[in-house]
């Protein structure tokens, strides 16, 4: 299987994705199948994604061919609008492989509020802006968010209200009909207990999100189309180098790799 490590900041330098010196492609330590790519020369990617990197992002993609890695790893939650980018592509190349599909999504923050700026893509906006540009989303299911943040967003986007569904926990998803799956992991759904990430975050456990995982690979299996993860620390927090910085963020991020 494919996976690729996308880079803003720098953080997967320090991190167990050891990469090999060499050209524009270089190779994962971790796996031979996994690739690099730095994106750390784009400007105006911080939290906000303007009109500038969005073009140039999805141009690096594209020439990637992104479409080809199944799992995506890019950076921290500031930068969870790469989902968006991606399902972008990825409909895009659809060539009739799926009509619909459900994004499931771990994530302690719905990443449903429009900017200040309007429909900007932001990281948490960038399922509202999914959900407006793509009719082939037939249902968002967030496992693990704040209560608090469900009821502002529920609140302040009640025409959404019939494709989004909030979770607290995988069974429920059994009540529901799921068709093809595109799965977002944004890491600040684990507790900060075990996990450091630059978010404030959810009660998760590494554990349980283990489970939750191995659950949707046995019900899905190759209905998962893609599996994109977020939520490393910033390089110069000062957890890094404690055990929930850089020893705990490599062993969820291999666990995920694992897993699918």
């Amino acid at each position: 299987m494919n996976v690729i490590a996308i880079d803003f900041t720098g953080i997967y330098e320090n991190e167990g994705f050891t990469f090999l010196t060499g050209d524009k492609s270089s190779r994962l330590v971790l796996n031979e199948d996994t690739f690099y790519a730095s994106f750390k020369d784009v400007t105006g990617t911080n939290c906000i994604c303007d009109d500038y990197a969005c073009e140039e992002i999805k141009k690096r993609l594209r020439e990637l061919d992104i479409n080809k890695y199944k799992v995506r790893f890019f950076d921290s939650g500031n930068y969870h609008y790469m989902s968006k980018l991606l399902i972008d592509l990825m409909c895009e190349d659809n060539n009739d492989k799926f009509d619909e599909f459900d994004i499931i999504m771990f994530d302690h923050h719905p990443d449903m509020k429009w900017t200040s700026y309007g429909d900007i893509l932001s990281c948490g906006s960038w399922v509202l802006n999914a959900l407006k540009d793509h009719e082939e989303i037939g249902r968002v299911y967030i496992i693990g968010a704040d209560e608090k943040l469900i009821s502002e967003v529920v609140q302040e986007n009640p025409e959404y209200a019939k494709r989004v569904a909030f979770l607290h926990d995988i069974d429920e998803l059994e009540k529901y009909e799921i068709t093809n799956v595109y799965l977002s992991i944004d890491k600040d759904v684990i507790s900060d207990s075990e996990l450091a990430t630059n978010w404030d975050q959810g009660n998760m456990s590494i554990e349980r999100l283990r489970h939750c995982l191995d659950e949707l690979k046995k019900r899905f299996s190759d209905r998962i189309l893609a599996v994109d993860v977020c939520g490393e620390c910033m390089p110069d927090d000062e957890r890094l180098f404690t055990d929930i910085g850089i020893t705990a963020s490599n062993a969820v991020n291999s666990m995920i790799i694992d897993s699918f």
